[in-house]
């Protein structure tokens, strides 16, 4: 019977244990407690809300998450986010500017409203709230942001100090690369330039800007047309692009062979943005002549720029004569390479006026060489009149006179020589030849090239 009542009192104490008859009561939730809950469970579907794009729920749960729990950032700063993204940029600048004044080192609510000043473009805003964050946190947005800021306030030394730091945390941002380019380019750094926008090519960034731009620096580094290599191509055509290459001529007698410049050379690049669309530019046309002509295509660049001179802006009329001048000197037009030169100096006076001396007494070796003794002396002459106090072109035109049998005007020149220069390292050699000339009669002369002394 004993044994009987333990086993029952055994059952009826497990049977309490089971049913809770015996446990603690359970703690009520505070107040407190439960709104944060509450809270979470808003903030959590107003979350899921906003990256399903349905904004205005968002705001509305995220609205009343953060009135729940005002001492969450996390909630405040969502619903920063999906007034941004409605389009309500001027409530979410008030709430993350408030988010930051009570937390100055916030620096997600610092980047999310460097984001809305960047789209206002006020970029000093962004530069007076982002550059204090940096000492929290080295992030890629926000030396992005900087850098964006920088540029575009002209500050282009500090704006490429942030690319530059901002490429290290994100090496793959092309448009990084690109901007960089753009200020390397700016800044006459060349090949810098060709670098930053290579690797924007390669991560996948394409233009038809960006190809002018990288053709600008290779242009520039005199990389005209590069390693040329001879390549087939079917059906292909002079002056176009053929997969990585730049068709520049057939190969004579061989059919569908062509000469090539490679992708990295000047012309493959100015070639590509112009089939790429923007053909019609004047600029672009110019730097294609003027890569033609610094690599002494003369006849292709004379024939681009008398095809391209009427859509040439006014104020690029000086410098278009000046290249156009060479490239006719280039294909032996040589009073028109004068004529063109004296556009340009009309034009622009100080620029051009002294290339004028040089460019009569190219002028006139090129006639010395051609045997036409009677232009060679016209043309040192004007060299002469261009600049009366230059000795050696007196020494020139005195012995070019020489050899054209007119002692007299020869005697003069070097004459003019010594007064100018009363030192001058020939001066025994020129006072014999007056000497030896000063009585000899004028005669006509044969047609034959000057040797100067």
């Amino acid at each position: 019977m004993k044994r009987f009542r333990m086993i029952v009192l055994g059952a009826v104490l497990a049977a309490a244990g089971a049913t809770g008859y015996a446990a603690a009561p359970a703690t009520v939730p505070t107040t407190q407690e439960m709104q944060a809950s509450k809270a979470e469970l808003l903030f959590t579907e107003g979350r899921d809300a906003l990256y399903r794009r349905e904004f205005d729920k968002a705001i509305d749960l995220l609205g009343k998450a953060a009135a729940e729990d005002p001492s969450k950032t996390t909630y405040r700063l969502h619903l920063a986010r999906a007034m941004q993204y409605s389009g309500k940029a001027a409530e979410a600048e008030k709430l993350l500017s408030d988010i930051l004044k009570a937390s100055p080192d916030h620096v997600e609510a610092g980047q999310l409203l460097g984001e809305i000043f960047a789209k206002k473009e006020d970029w000093k805003a962004v530069v007076a709230l982002l550059d204090p964050l940096l000492k929290y946190r080295h992030d890629y947005a926000t030396y992005h942001l900087l850098a964006e800021a920088k540029y575009n306030l002209g500050d282009s030394e500090t704006a490429r100090k942030y690319y530059e730091e901002a490429i290290k945390l994100n090496p793959s941002s092309a448009a990084d690369h690109y901007q960089l380019g753009n200020i390397h380019l700016a800044g006459n750094c060349f090949a810098l330039a060709a670098e930053s926008y290579q690797n924007a090519l390669r991560l996948g960034l394409s233009s038809p800007i960006l190809h002018y731009k990288l053709g600008s620096a290779y242009f520039n580094l005199r990389n005209y047309f590069g390693n040329i290599v001879t390549i087939t191509v079917k059906s292909g055509a002079p002056g176009t692009i053929s997969e990585s290459f730049y068709l520049i001529e057939p190969v004579p007698g061989q059919k569908d062979v062509f000469r090539a410049a490679p992708a990295s050379s000047a012309i493959y690049h100015v070639a590509k943005a112009i089939a790429d669309g923007i053909g019609d530019r004047a600029d672009i046309q110019f730097l294609r002549a003027n890569i033609y002509l610094n690599a002494g295509r003369y006849q292709q660049a004379y024939e681009m720029y008398k095809k391209m001179q009427p859509s040439i802006p006014k104020e690029d009329l000086p410098l278009f004569f000046y290249y156009y001048a060479q490239a006719a000197f280039g294909v032996g037009q040589y009073e028109e390479y004068l004529s063109l030169l004296q556009e340009a100096i009309k034009l622009n006076k100080a620029a051009y006026q002294p290339t004028l001396v040089e460019a009569y007494v190219k002028v006139a070796e090129q006639y010395n060489q051609n045997g036409q003794l009677d232009k060679y002396v016209d043309y040192l002459a004007k060299a002469v009149n261009e600049s009366p106090q230059t000795a050696a072109l007196h020494l020139k035109l005195g012995i070019a006179y020489e050899e054209a049998s007119k002692f007299t005007e020869a005697v003069v020149e070097w004459q003019m020589v010594l007064d100018l220069e009363p030192d001058h390292p020939k001066r025994l050699d020129l006072l014999n030849l007056i000497a030896k000339h000063r009585e000899k009669p004028t005669t006509q002369p044969t047609a034959q090239p000057v040797q100067t002394r």
